[in-house]
């Protein structure tokens, strides 16, 4: 009896196997429209939500995204696959959500093109400090002087420990592409970054990190559905 059952178990496997490969023909074989959706609306619970039911609805999916809220509002931006005949109605479909206003542009297969050029060098960005005017532009000014690109930039204010002062922070990864350039040197974007905290009161960090690292940021930053 059990030997029976485990053979019947087994052709069952086998006869799905077929079925299983058809299925995944079938859907590879259908054409997919690639879109960026970038919407923003006053915070409220449900709106990624909201955003990601329109893309399911419509037979899609959600690829890389990024989310936050910025002072009373929240911010997502969405790449996402949905099949091209249903890629026309994405657009005003997403538009009619209420307290969200979002752009839907066109973009290309993720997975045909290679989307990220090759790093060469990347470091953990950190800042800590007082509040000053024009402080990102300060120091994005230095890194782009440097052939450095900032990959992800999360910057807010909070209330010192003991009160009385607003503290400014800053967290990235910022990259630098093959090929290096011959004077690139992570040691001056740091001299130049260090006269600069001395300047505006505050502490500016960048440590090399392994390029793994970046990867590992990068998927860990998407949001899942």
């Amino acid at each position: 009896m059990f030997v029976t059952s485990r053979m019947a178990s087994l052709a069952r496997t086998r006869l799905s196997v077929p079925a299983l490969r058809a299925s995944r023909l079938l859907s590879t074989a259908t054409p997919y429209s690639h879109m960026i959706i970038n919407a923003v609306g006053p915070d409220r619970p449900g709106i990624v939500a909201d955003l990601t039911k329109v893309v399911t609805d419509a037979g899609g999916s959600v690829g890389d995204s990024r989310a936050g809220r910025l002072g009373g509002h929240f911010s997502v931006m969405m790449l996402v696959s949905v099949p091209s005949g249903s890629a026309a109605d994405l657009g005003p479909t997403v538009g009619a959500i209420a307290g969200v206003d979002a752009s839907v542009y066109d973009t290309t297969d993720p997975d045909s093109v290679d989307v990220q050029p090759q790093v060469g060098y990347a470091g953990s960005l950190s800042l800590e400090g007082a509040d000053s005017a024009g402080i990102v532009h300060e120091i994005t000014s230095i890194l782009a002087a440097h052939g450095m690109s900032v990959d992800r930039l999360d910057t807010g204010r909070e209330g010192a420990p003991h009160g009385g002062t607003t503290l400014f922070y800053m967290n990235g990864v910022v990259t630098v592409p093959l090929p290096l350039a011959q004077k690139f040197s992570p040691d001056a974007v740091r001299k130049d970054l260090h006269a600069l905290a001395d300047s505006m009161n505050c502490d500016i960090t960048v440590e090399d990190s392994p390029l793994p690292f970046l990867q590992r940021f990068v998927e860990g930053s998407s949001c899942s559905q």
